[in-house]
């Protein structure tokens, strides 16, 4: 009977380890997920900037960053407002392309 205990715990402990192990382990979703966050962080500071510009204030702007491209869409009132937008995003350091499809209204 003690010969069965003994299998017992080592099978125990075994599954324990194994279980700590692959919790442990950093998989490629979480980069891609880092990745994704990171990518929002950029995207958000670009938003925040544009709605501190006074004027682009109640501007509807979307922002898509997708590594160093960004996507600006949504509606201002004036040119000039669509091309300030498009400033704004560019002088992210992260971002290179900019993709303006905002809309004059």
């Amino acid at each position: 009977m003690p010969h069965y205990h003994w299998f017992t715990q080592w099978r125990v402990r075994s599954l324990l380890l194994c279980a700590l192990m692959v919790g442990c382990t950093n998989s490629p979703i979480n980069d891609a997920a880092r990745l994704a966050q990171q990518d929002s962080l950029a995207a958000v500071q670009i938003k925040a900037r544009l709605l501190e510009a006074p004027d682009l204030a109640g501007s509807a702007i979307a922002v898509d960053l997708q590594d160093d491209h960004a996507t600006l869409s949504g509606f201002v009132e004036t040119s000039q407002q669509r091309d300030r937008a498009e400033a704004i995003a560019r002088e992210q350091d992260k971002v290179k392309t900019v993709d303006n499809n905002i809309t004059v209204k």
